[in-house]
């Protein structure tokens, strides 16, 4: 067809003027954010001391020294979910906790109490914030971490959480492989095959003199599904039953998940081998693939990316005596309706395999 001179197909096909001239402004505005974050990470090395940010509804949240909100847009209101960089240019997203959850309570103690009938449609029976061997901390430290963890939620009335899964520049494939520097950024290979032990090793290492970086405590999971279940973005049962929608899951015939990804890499082989995505790729049901962090927009809630699917995320929480490592969320190789984001999945403290990763909070 012949329009004014110009084929159709010279518009609108693959190589078209059109579908160049999208794909350019996709560059450039992929360009824009990149440097916005450059910048963010620059100015965080001039915060030497924790300040107050006013969200545009009149909330306050302290923002942790070497650290600033984002200015790329929807990410500096609380109802989007608040984005913040830190000066390595690793982001994080800040999970509400009302102050009147905890308003009575005074010991670690209480305050645990007073989260888990918050958060206690997603609680187990019983308490999973106890050490087990194997945790990668001993006695003592665990319950300083706790205690910090709880007296924090109080007095800020929320915490911190990796806005992606952990992340490294350096493709892993065993077991065996160097512990390698662990980032929370886009576009990273996730930071897989690795035991829960190593993987709070790697969270400590980015604790500073301002604030302190652990595994996710398994109650600061169930606040943030309880924080997803409060801003509406996401019901009880996307959360609790079935995370096909908004997670990187095989899917099955009921349950579809398929979707498509602009940016990052992919894998068909357990992340052996990856991808690179140039234009668009196609995640089809029944077929598990395995993405780089912050892949798809589809798996984004509140700012928040692959807390349903992708890899498996191990926490401090214990489950039984026999396999006491407990991990949350679900893999790219299961479904969102056996493995939903609050899910309460363990294995052995030994385990490390490429369908389980972790994910970092800040305190």
């Amino acid at each position: 067809m012949i329009l004014a001179g110009v084929t159709i197909t010279t518009l609108t096909g693959e190589n078209g003027v059109l579908n160049k001239a999208t794909e350019a402004r996709k560059k450039t505005e992929k360009a824009k954010e990149e440097e916005l974050r450059r910048m963010a990470a620059l100015e965080a090395e001039t915060y030497l001391e924790d300040y107050v940010y006013t969200d545009k509804s009149g909330k306050k949240i302290k923002i942790p020294a070497k650290c600033v909100v984002s200015q790329i847009e929807g990410e500096n209101t609380l109802e989007k979910g608040i984005v913040i960089i830190d000066s390595d240019k690793n982001e994080w997203v800040w999970i509400e906790v009302p102050k009147e959850i905890t308003a009575e309570a005074n010991s670690s103690e209480e305050i645990l109490n007073a989260l888990n009938n918050y958060a206690i449609n997603y609680r187990l029976a019983y308490n999973t914030d106890v050490w087990y061997d194997g945790c990668g901390l001993t006695v003592a430290e665990y319950n300083t971490l706790k205690d910090k963890m709880l007296y924090s939620i109080k007095e800020n009335g929320g915490f911190w959480i990796g806005r992606y899964e952990s992340g490294t520049e350096t493709q892993r494939k065993s077991s065996i492989d160097n512990l390698t520097q662990m980032v929370i950024q886009q576009d990273k290979y996730p930071y897989n095959f690795v035991t829960p032990s190593q993987a709070q090793y790697l969270a400590n290492q980015l604790s500073t003199n301002q604030y302190t970086c652990s595994l996710i405590f398994d109650i600061q999971w169930d606040l943030a599904c309880k924080f997803l279940e409060e801003t509406e973005v996401k019901n009880q049962d996307e959360i609790k039953i079935n995370s096909n929608s908004w997670g990187n899951y095989i899917g099955d015939k009921e349950n579809e998940v398929s979707f498509t990804i602009e940016r990052g890499k992919y894998s068909l082989d357990d992340g052996l081998n990856f991808n690179t995505i140039n234009t668009i790729y196609t995640k089809e049901n029944l077929v598990p693939v395995l993405l780089t962090t912050g892949a798809s927009e589809r798996n984004k809630v509140l700012n928040i990316y692959d807390f349903a699917g992708n890899v498996n995320e191990w926490t401090l929480g214990k489950i039984t005596a026999l396999n006491p490592a407990l991990f949350r969320s679900g893999p790219y190789s299961g479904t969102g309706t056996t493995y939903p984001a609050a899910t309460h999945p363990n294995r052995s403290i030994n385990t490390s395999v490429s369908n389980i990763g972790f994910r970092v909070t800040m305190y």
